[in-house]
């Protein structure tokens, strides 16, 4: 499959679901989001995803054997079909911005790449409900894209940079405890392979682009990612751009 899938159809999660498990890519963001909540395990009790896809961040935080309960949301059907079929039984029809979940009774909420594609407004209404489920003192793992602010439209997905996603996030009563930005030789290839046209990005139909290199290519990246991430995660202003970013934020206690 060489084309990019429409965006929520059922191809797109079928592609997706084979993207997180195998492509360096998808292995590094994931790897790095553990290494940030891997700290936290002893005391997660229930962890929410929401915005779950296929569930491969719930399978690999299984597979680390974490002290807690994943549940899983995602309003796509296509998507919970597959999750299930990895074993995953805790999941629900939802909506980032509207979760059956009892307020103040999650203990940790993961997020990947959900608040890109909310409709306008959505972003800041799916962060006040993480606030709303979560408990006093609870912690958020939110990723999402990387670069220059654009606002969602037809054919292009929102984009925070570093300022606008914490300020997003903070706004709605979080402390950020970490953020870091990550491939930055990835998105300087990127830069160099895409010149920018006038200063504007080229809008492009909403799709799934990313597909799986070669075994060796893979594995390679994957190799090259493990070091990258392992600088950047120890010195996380050494590189100021990256294509994509991870926030690990609390919820502040009342005094």
């Amino acid at each position: 499959m060489t084309s990019a899938p429409a965006i929520f159809s059922e191809s797109y999660y079928e592609r997706l679901d084979v993207l997180e498990r195998r492509h360096w890519w998808c292995r590094s963001v994931r790897r790095v989001a553990i290494d940030l909540i891997r700290p936290l395990g002893a005391r997660a009790g229930i962890v929410l995803d929401a915005g779950c896809g296929t569930g491969g961040f719930l399978s690999a935080l299984g597979a680390e054997r974490f002290g807690m309960r994943g549940i899983g949301a995602d309003l796509s059907l296509d998507a919970l079909r597959l999750a299930r079929g990895h074993a995953l039984r805790r999941l629900m029809d939802a909506s980032v911005v509207a979760l059956p979940v009892v307020s103040q009774g999650v203990d940790l909420v993961i997020s990947n790449d959900v608040l890109q594609h909310l409709p306008d407004g959505d972003d800041r209404r799916a962060i006040v409900e993480v606030h709303r489920v979560l408990k006093p003192g609870g912690f958020f793992c939110l990723r999402s894209n990387l670069g220059a602010p654009v606002e969602a439209g037809p054919s292009l997905h929102r984009r925070y940079d570093r300022e606008s996603l914490a300020r997003l996030v903070s706004e709605q009563g979080f402390s950020i405890l970490r953020q870091v930005l990550l491939h930055p030789l990835a998105r300087l290839w990127s830069n160099w392979r895409r010149p920018s046209r006038g200063g504007h990005e080229e809008q492009r139909p909403h799709g799934l682009s990313l597909t799986l290199p070669p075994a060796p290519i893979n594995s390679a990246l994957d190799l090259y990612a493990r070091v990258e991430d392992a600088v950047v995660r120890r010195v996380p202003f050494l590189a100021p751009l990256g294509d994509v970013q991870i926030v690990l934020a609390q919820k502040r206690r009342i005094s």
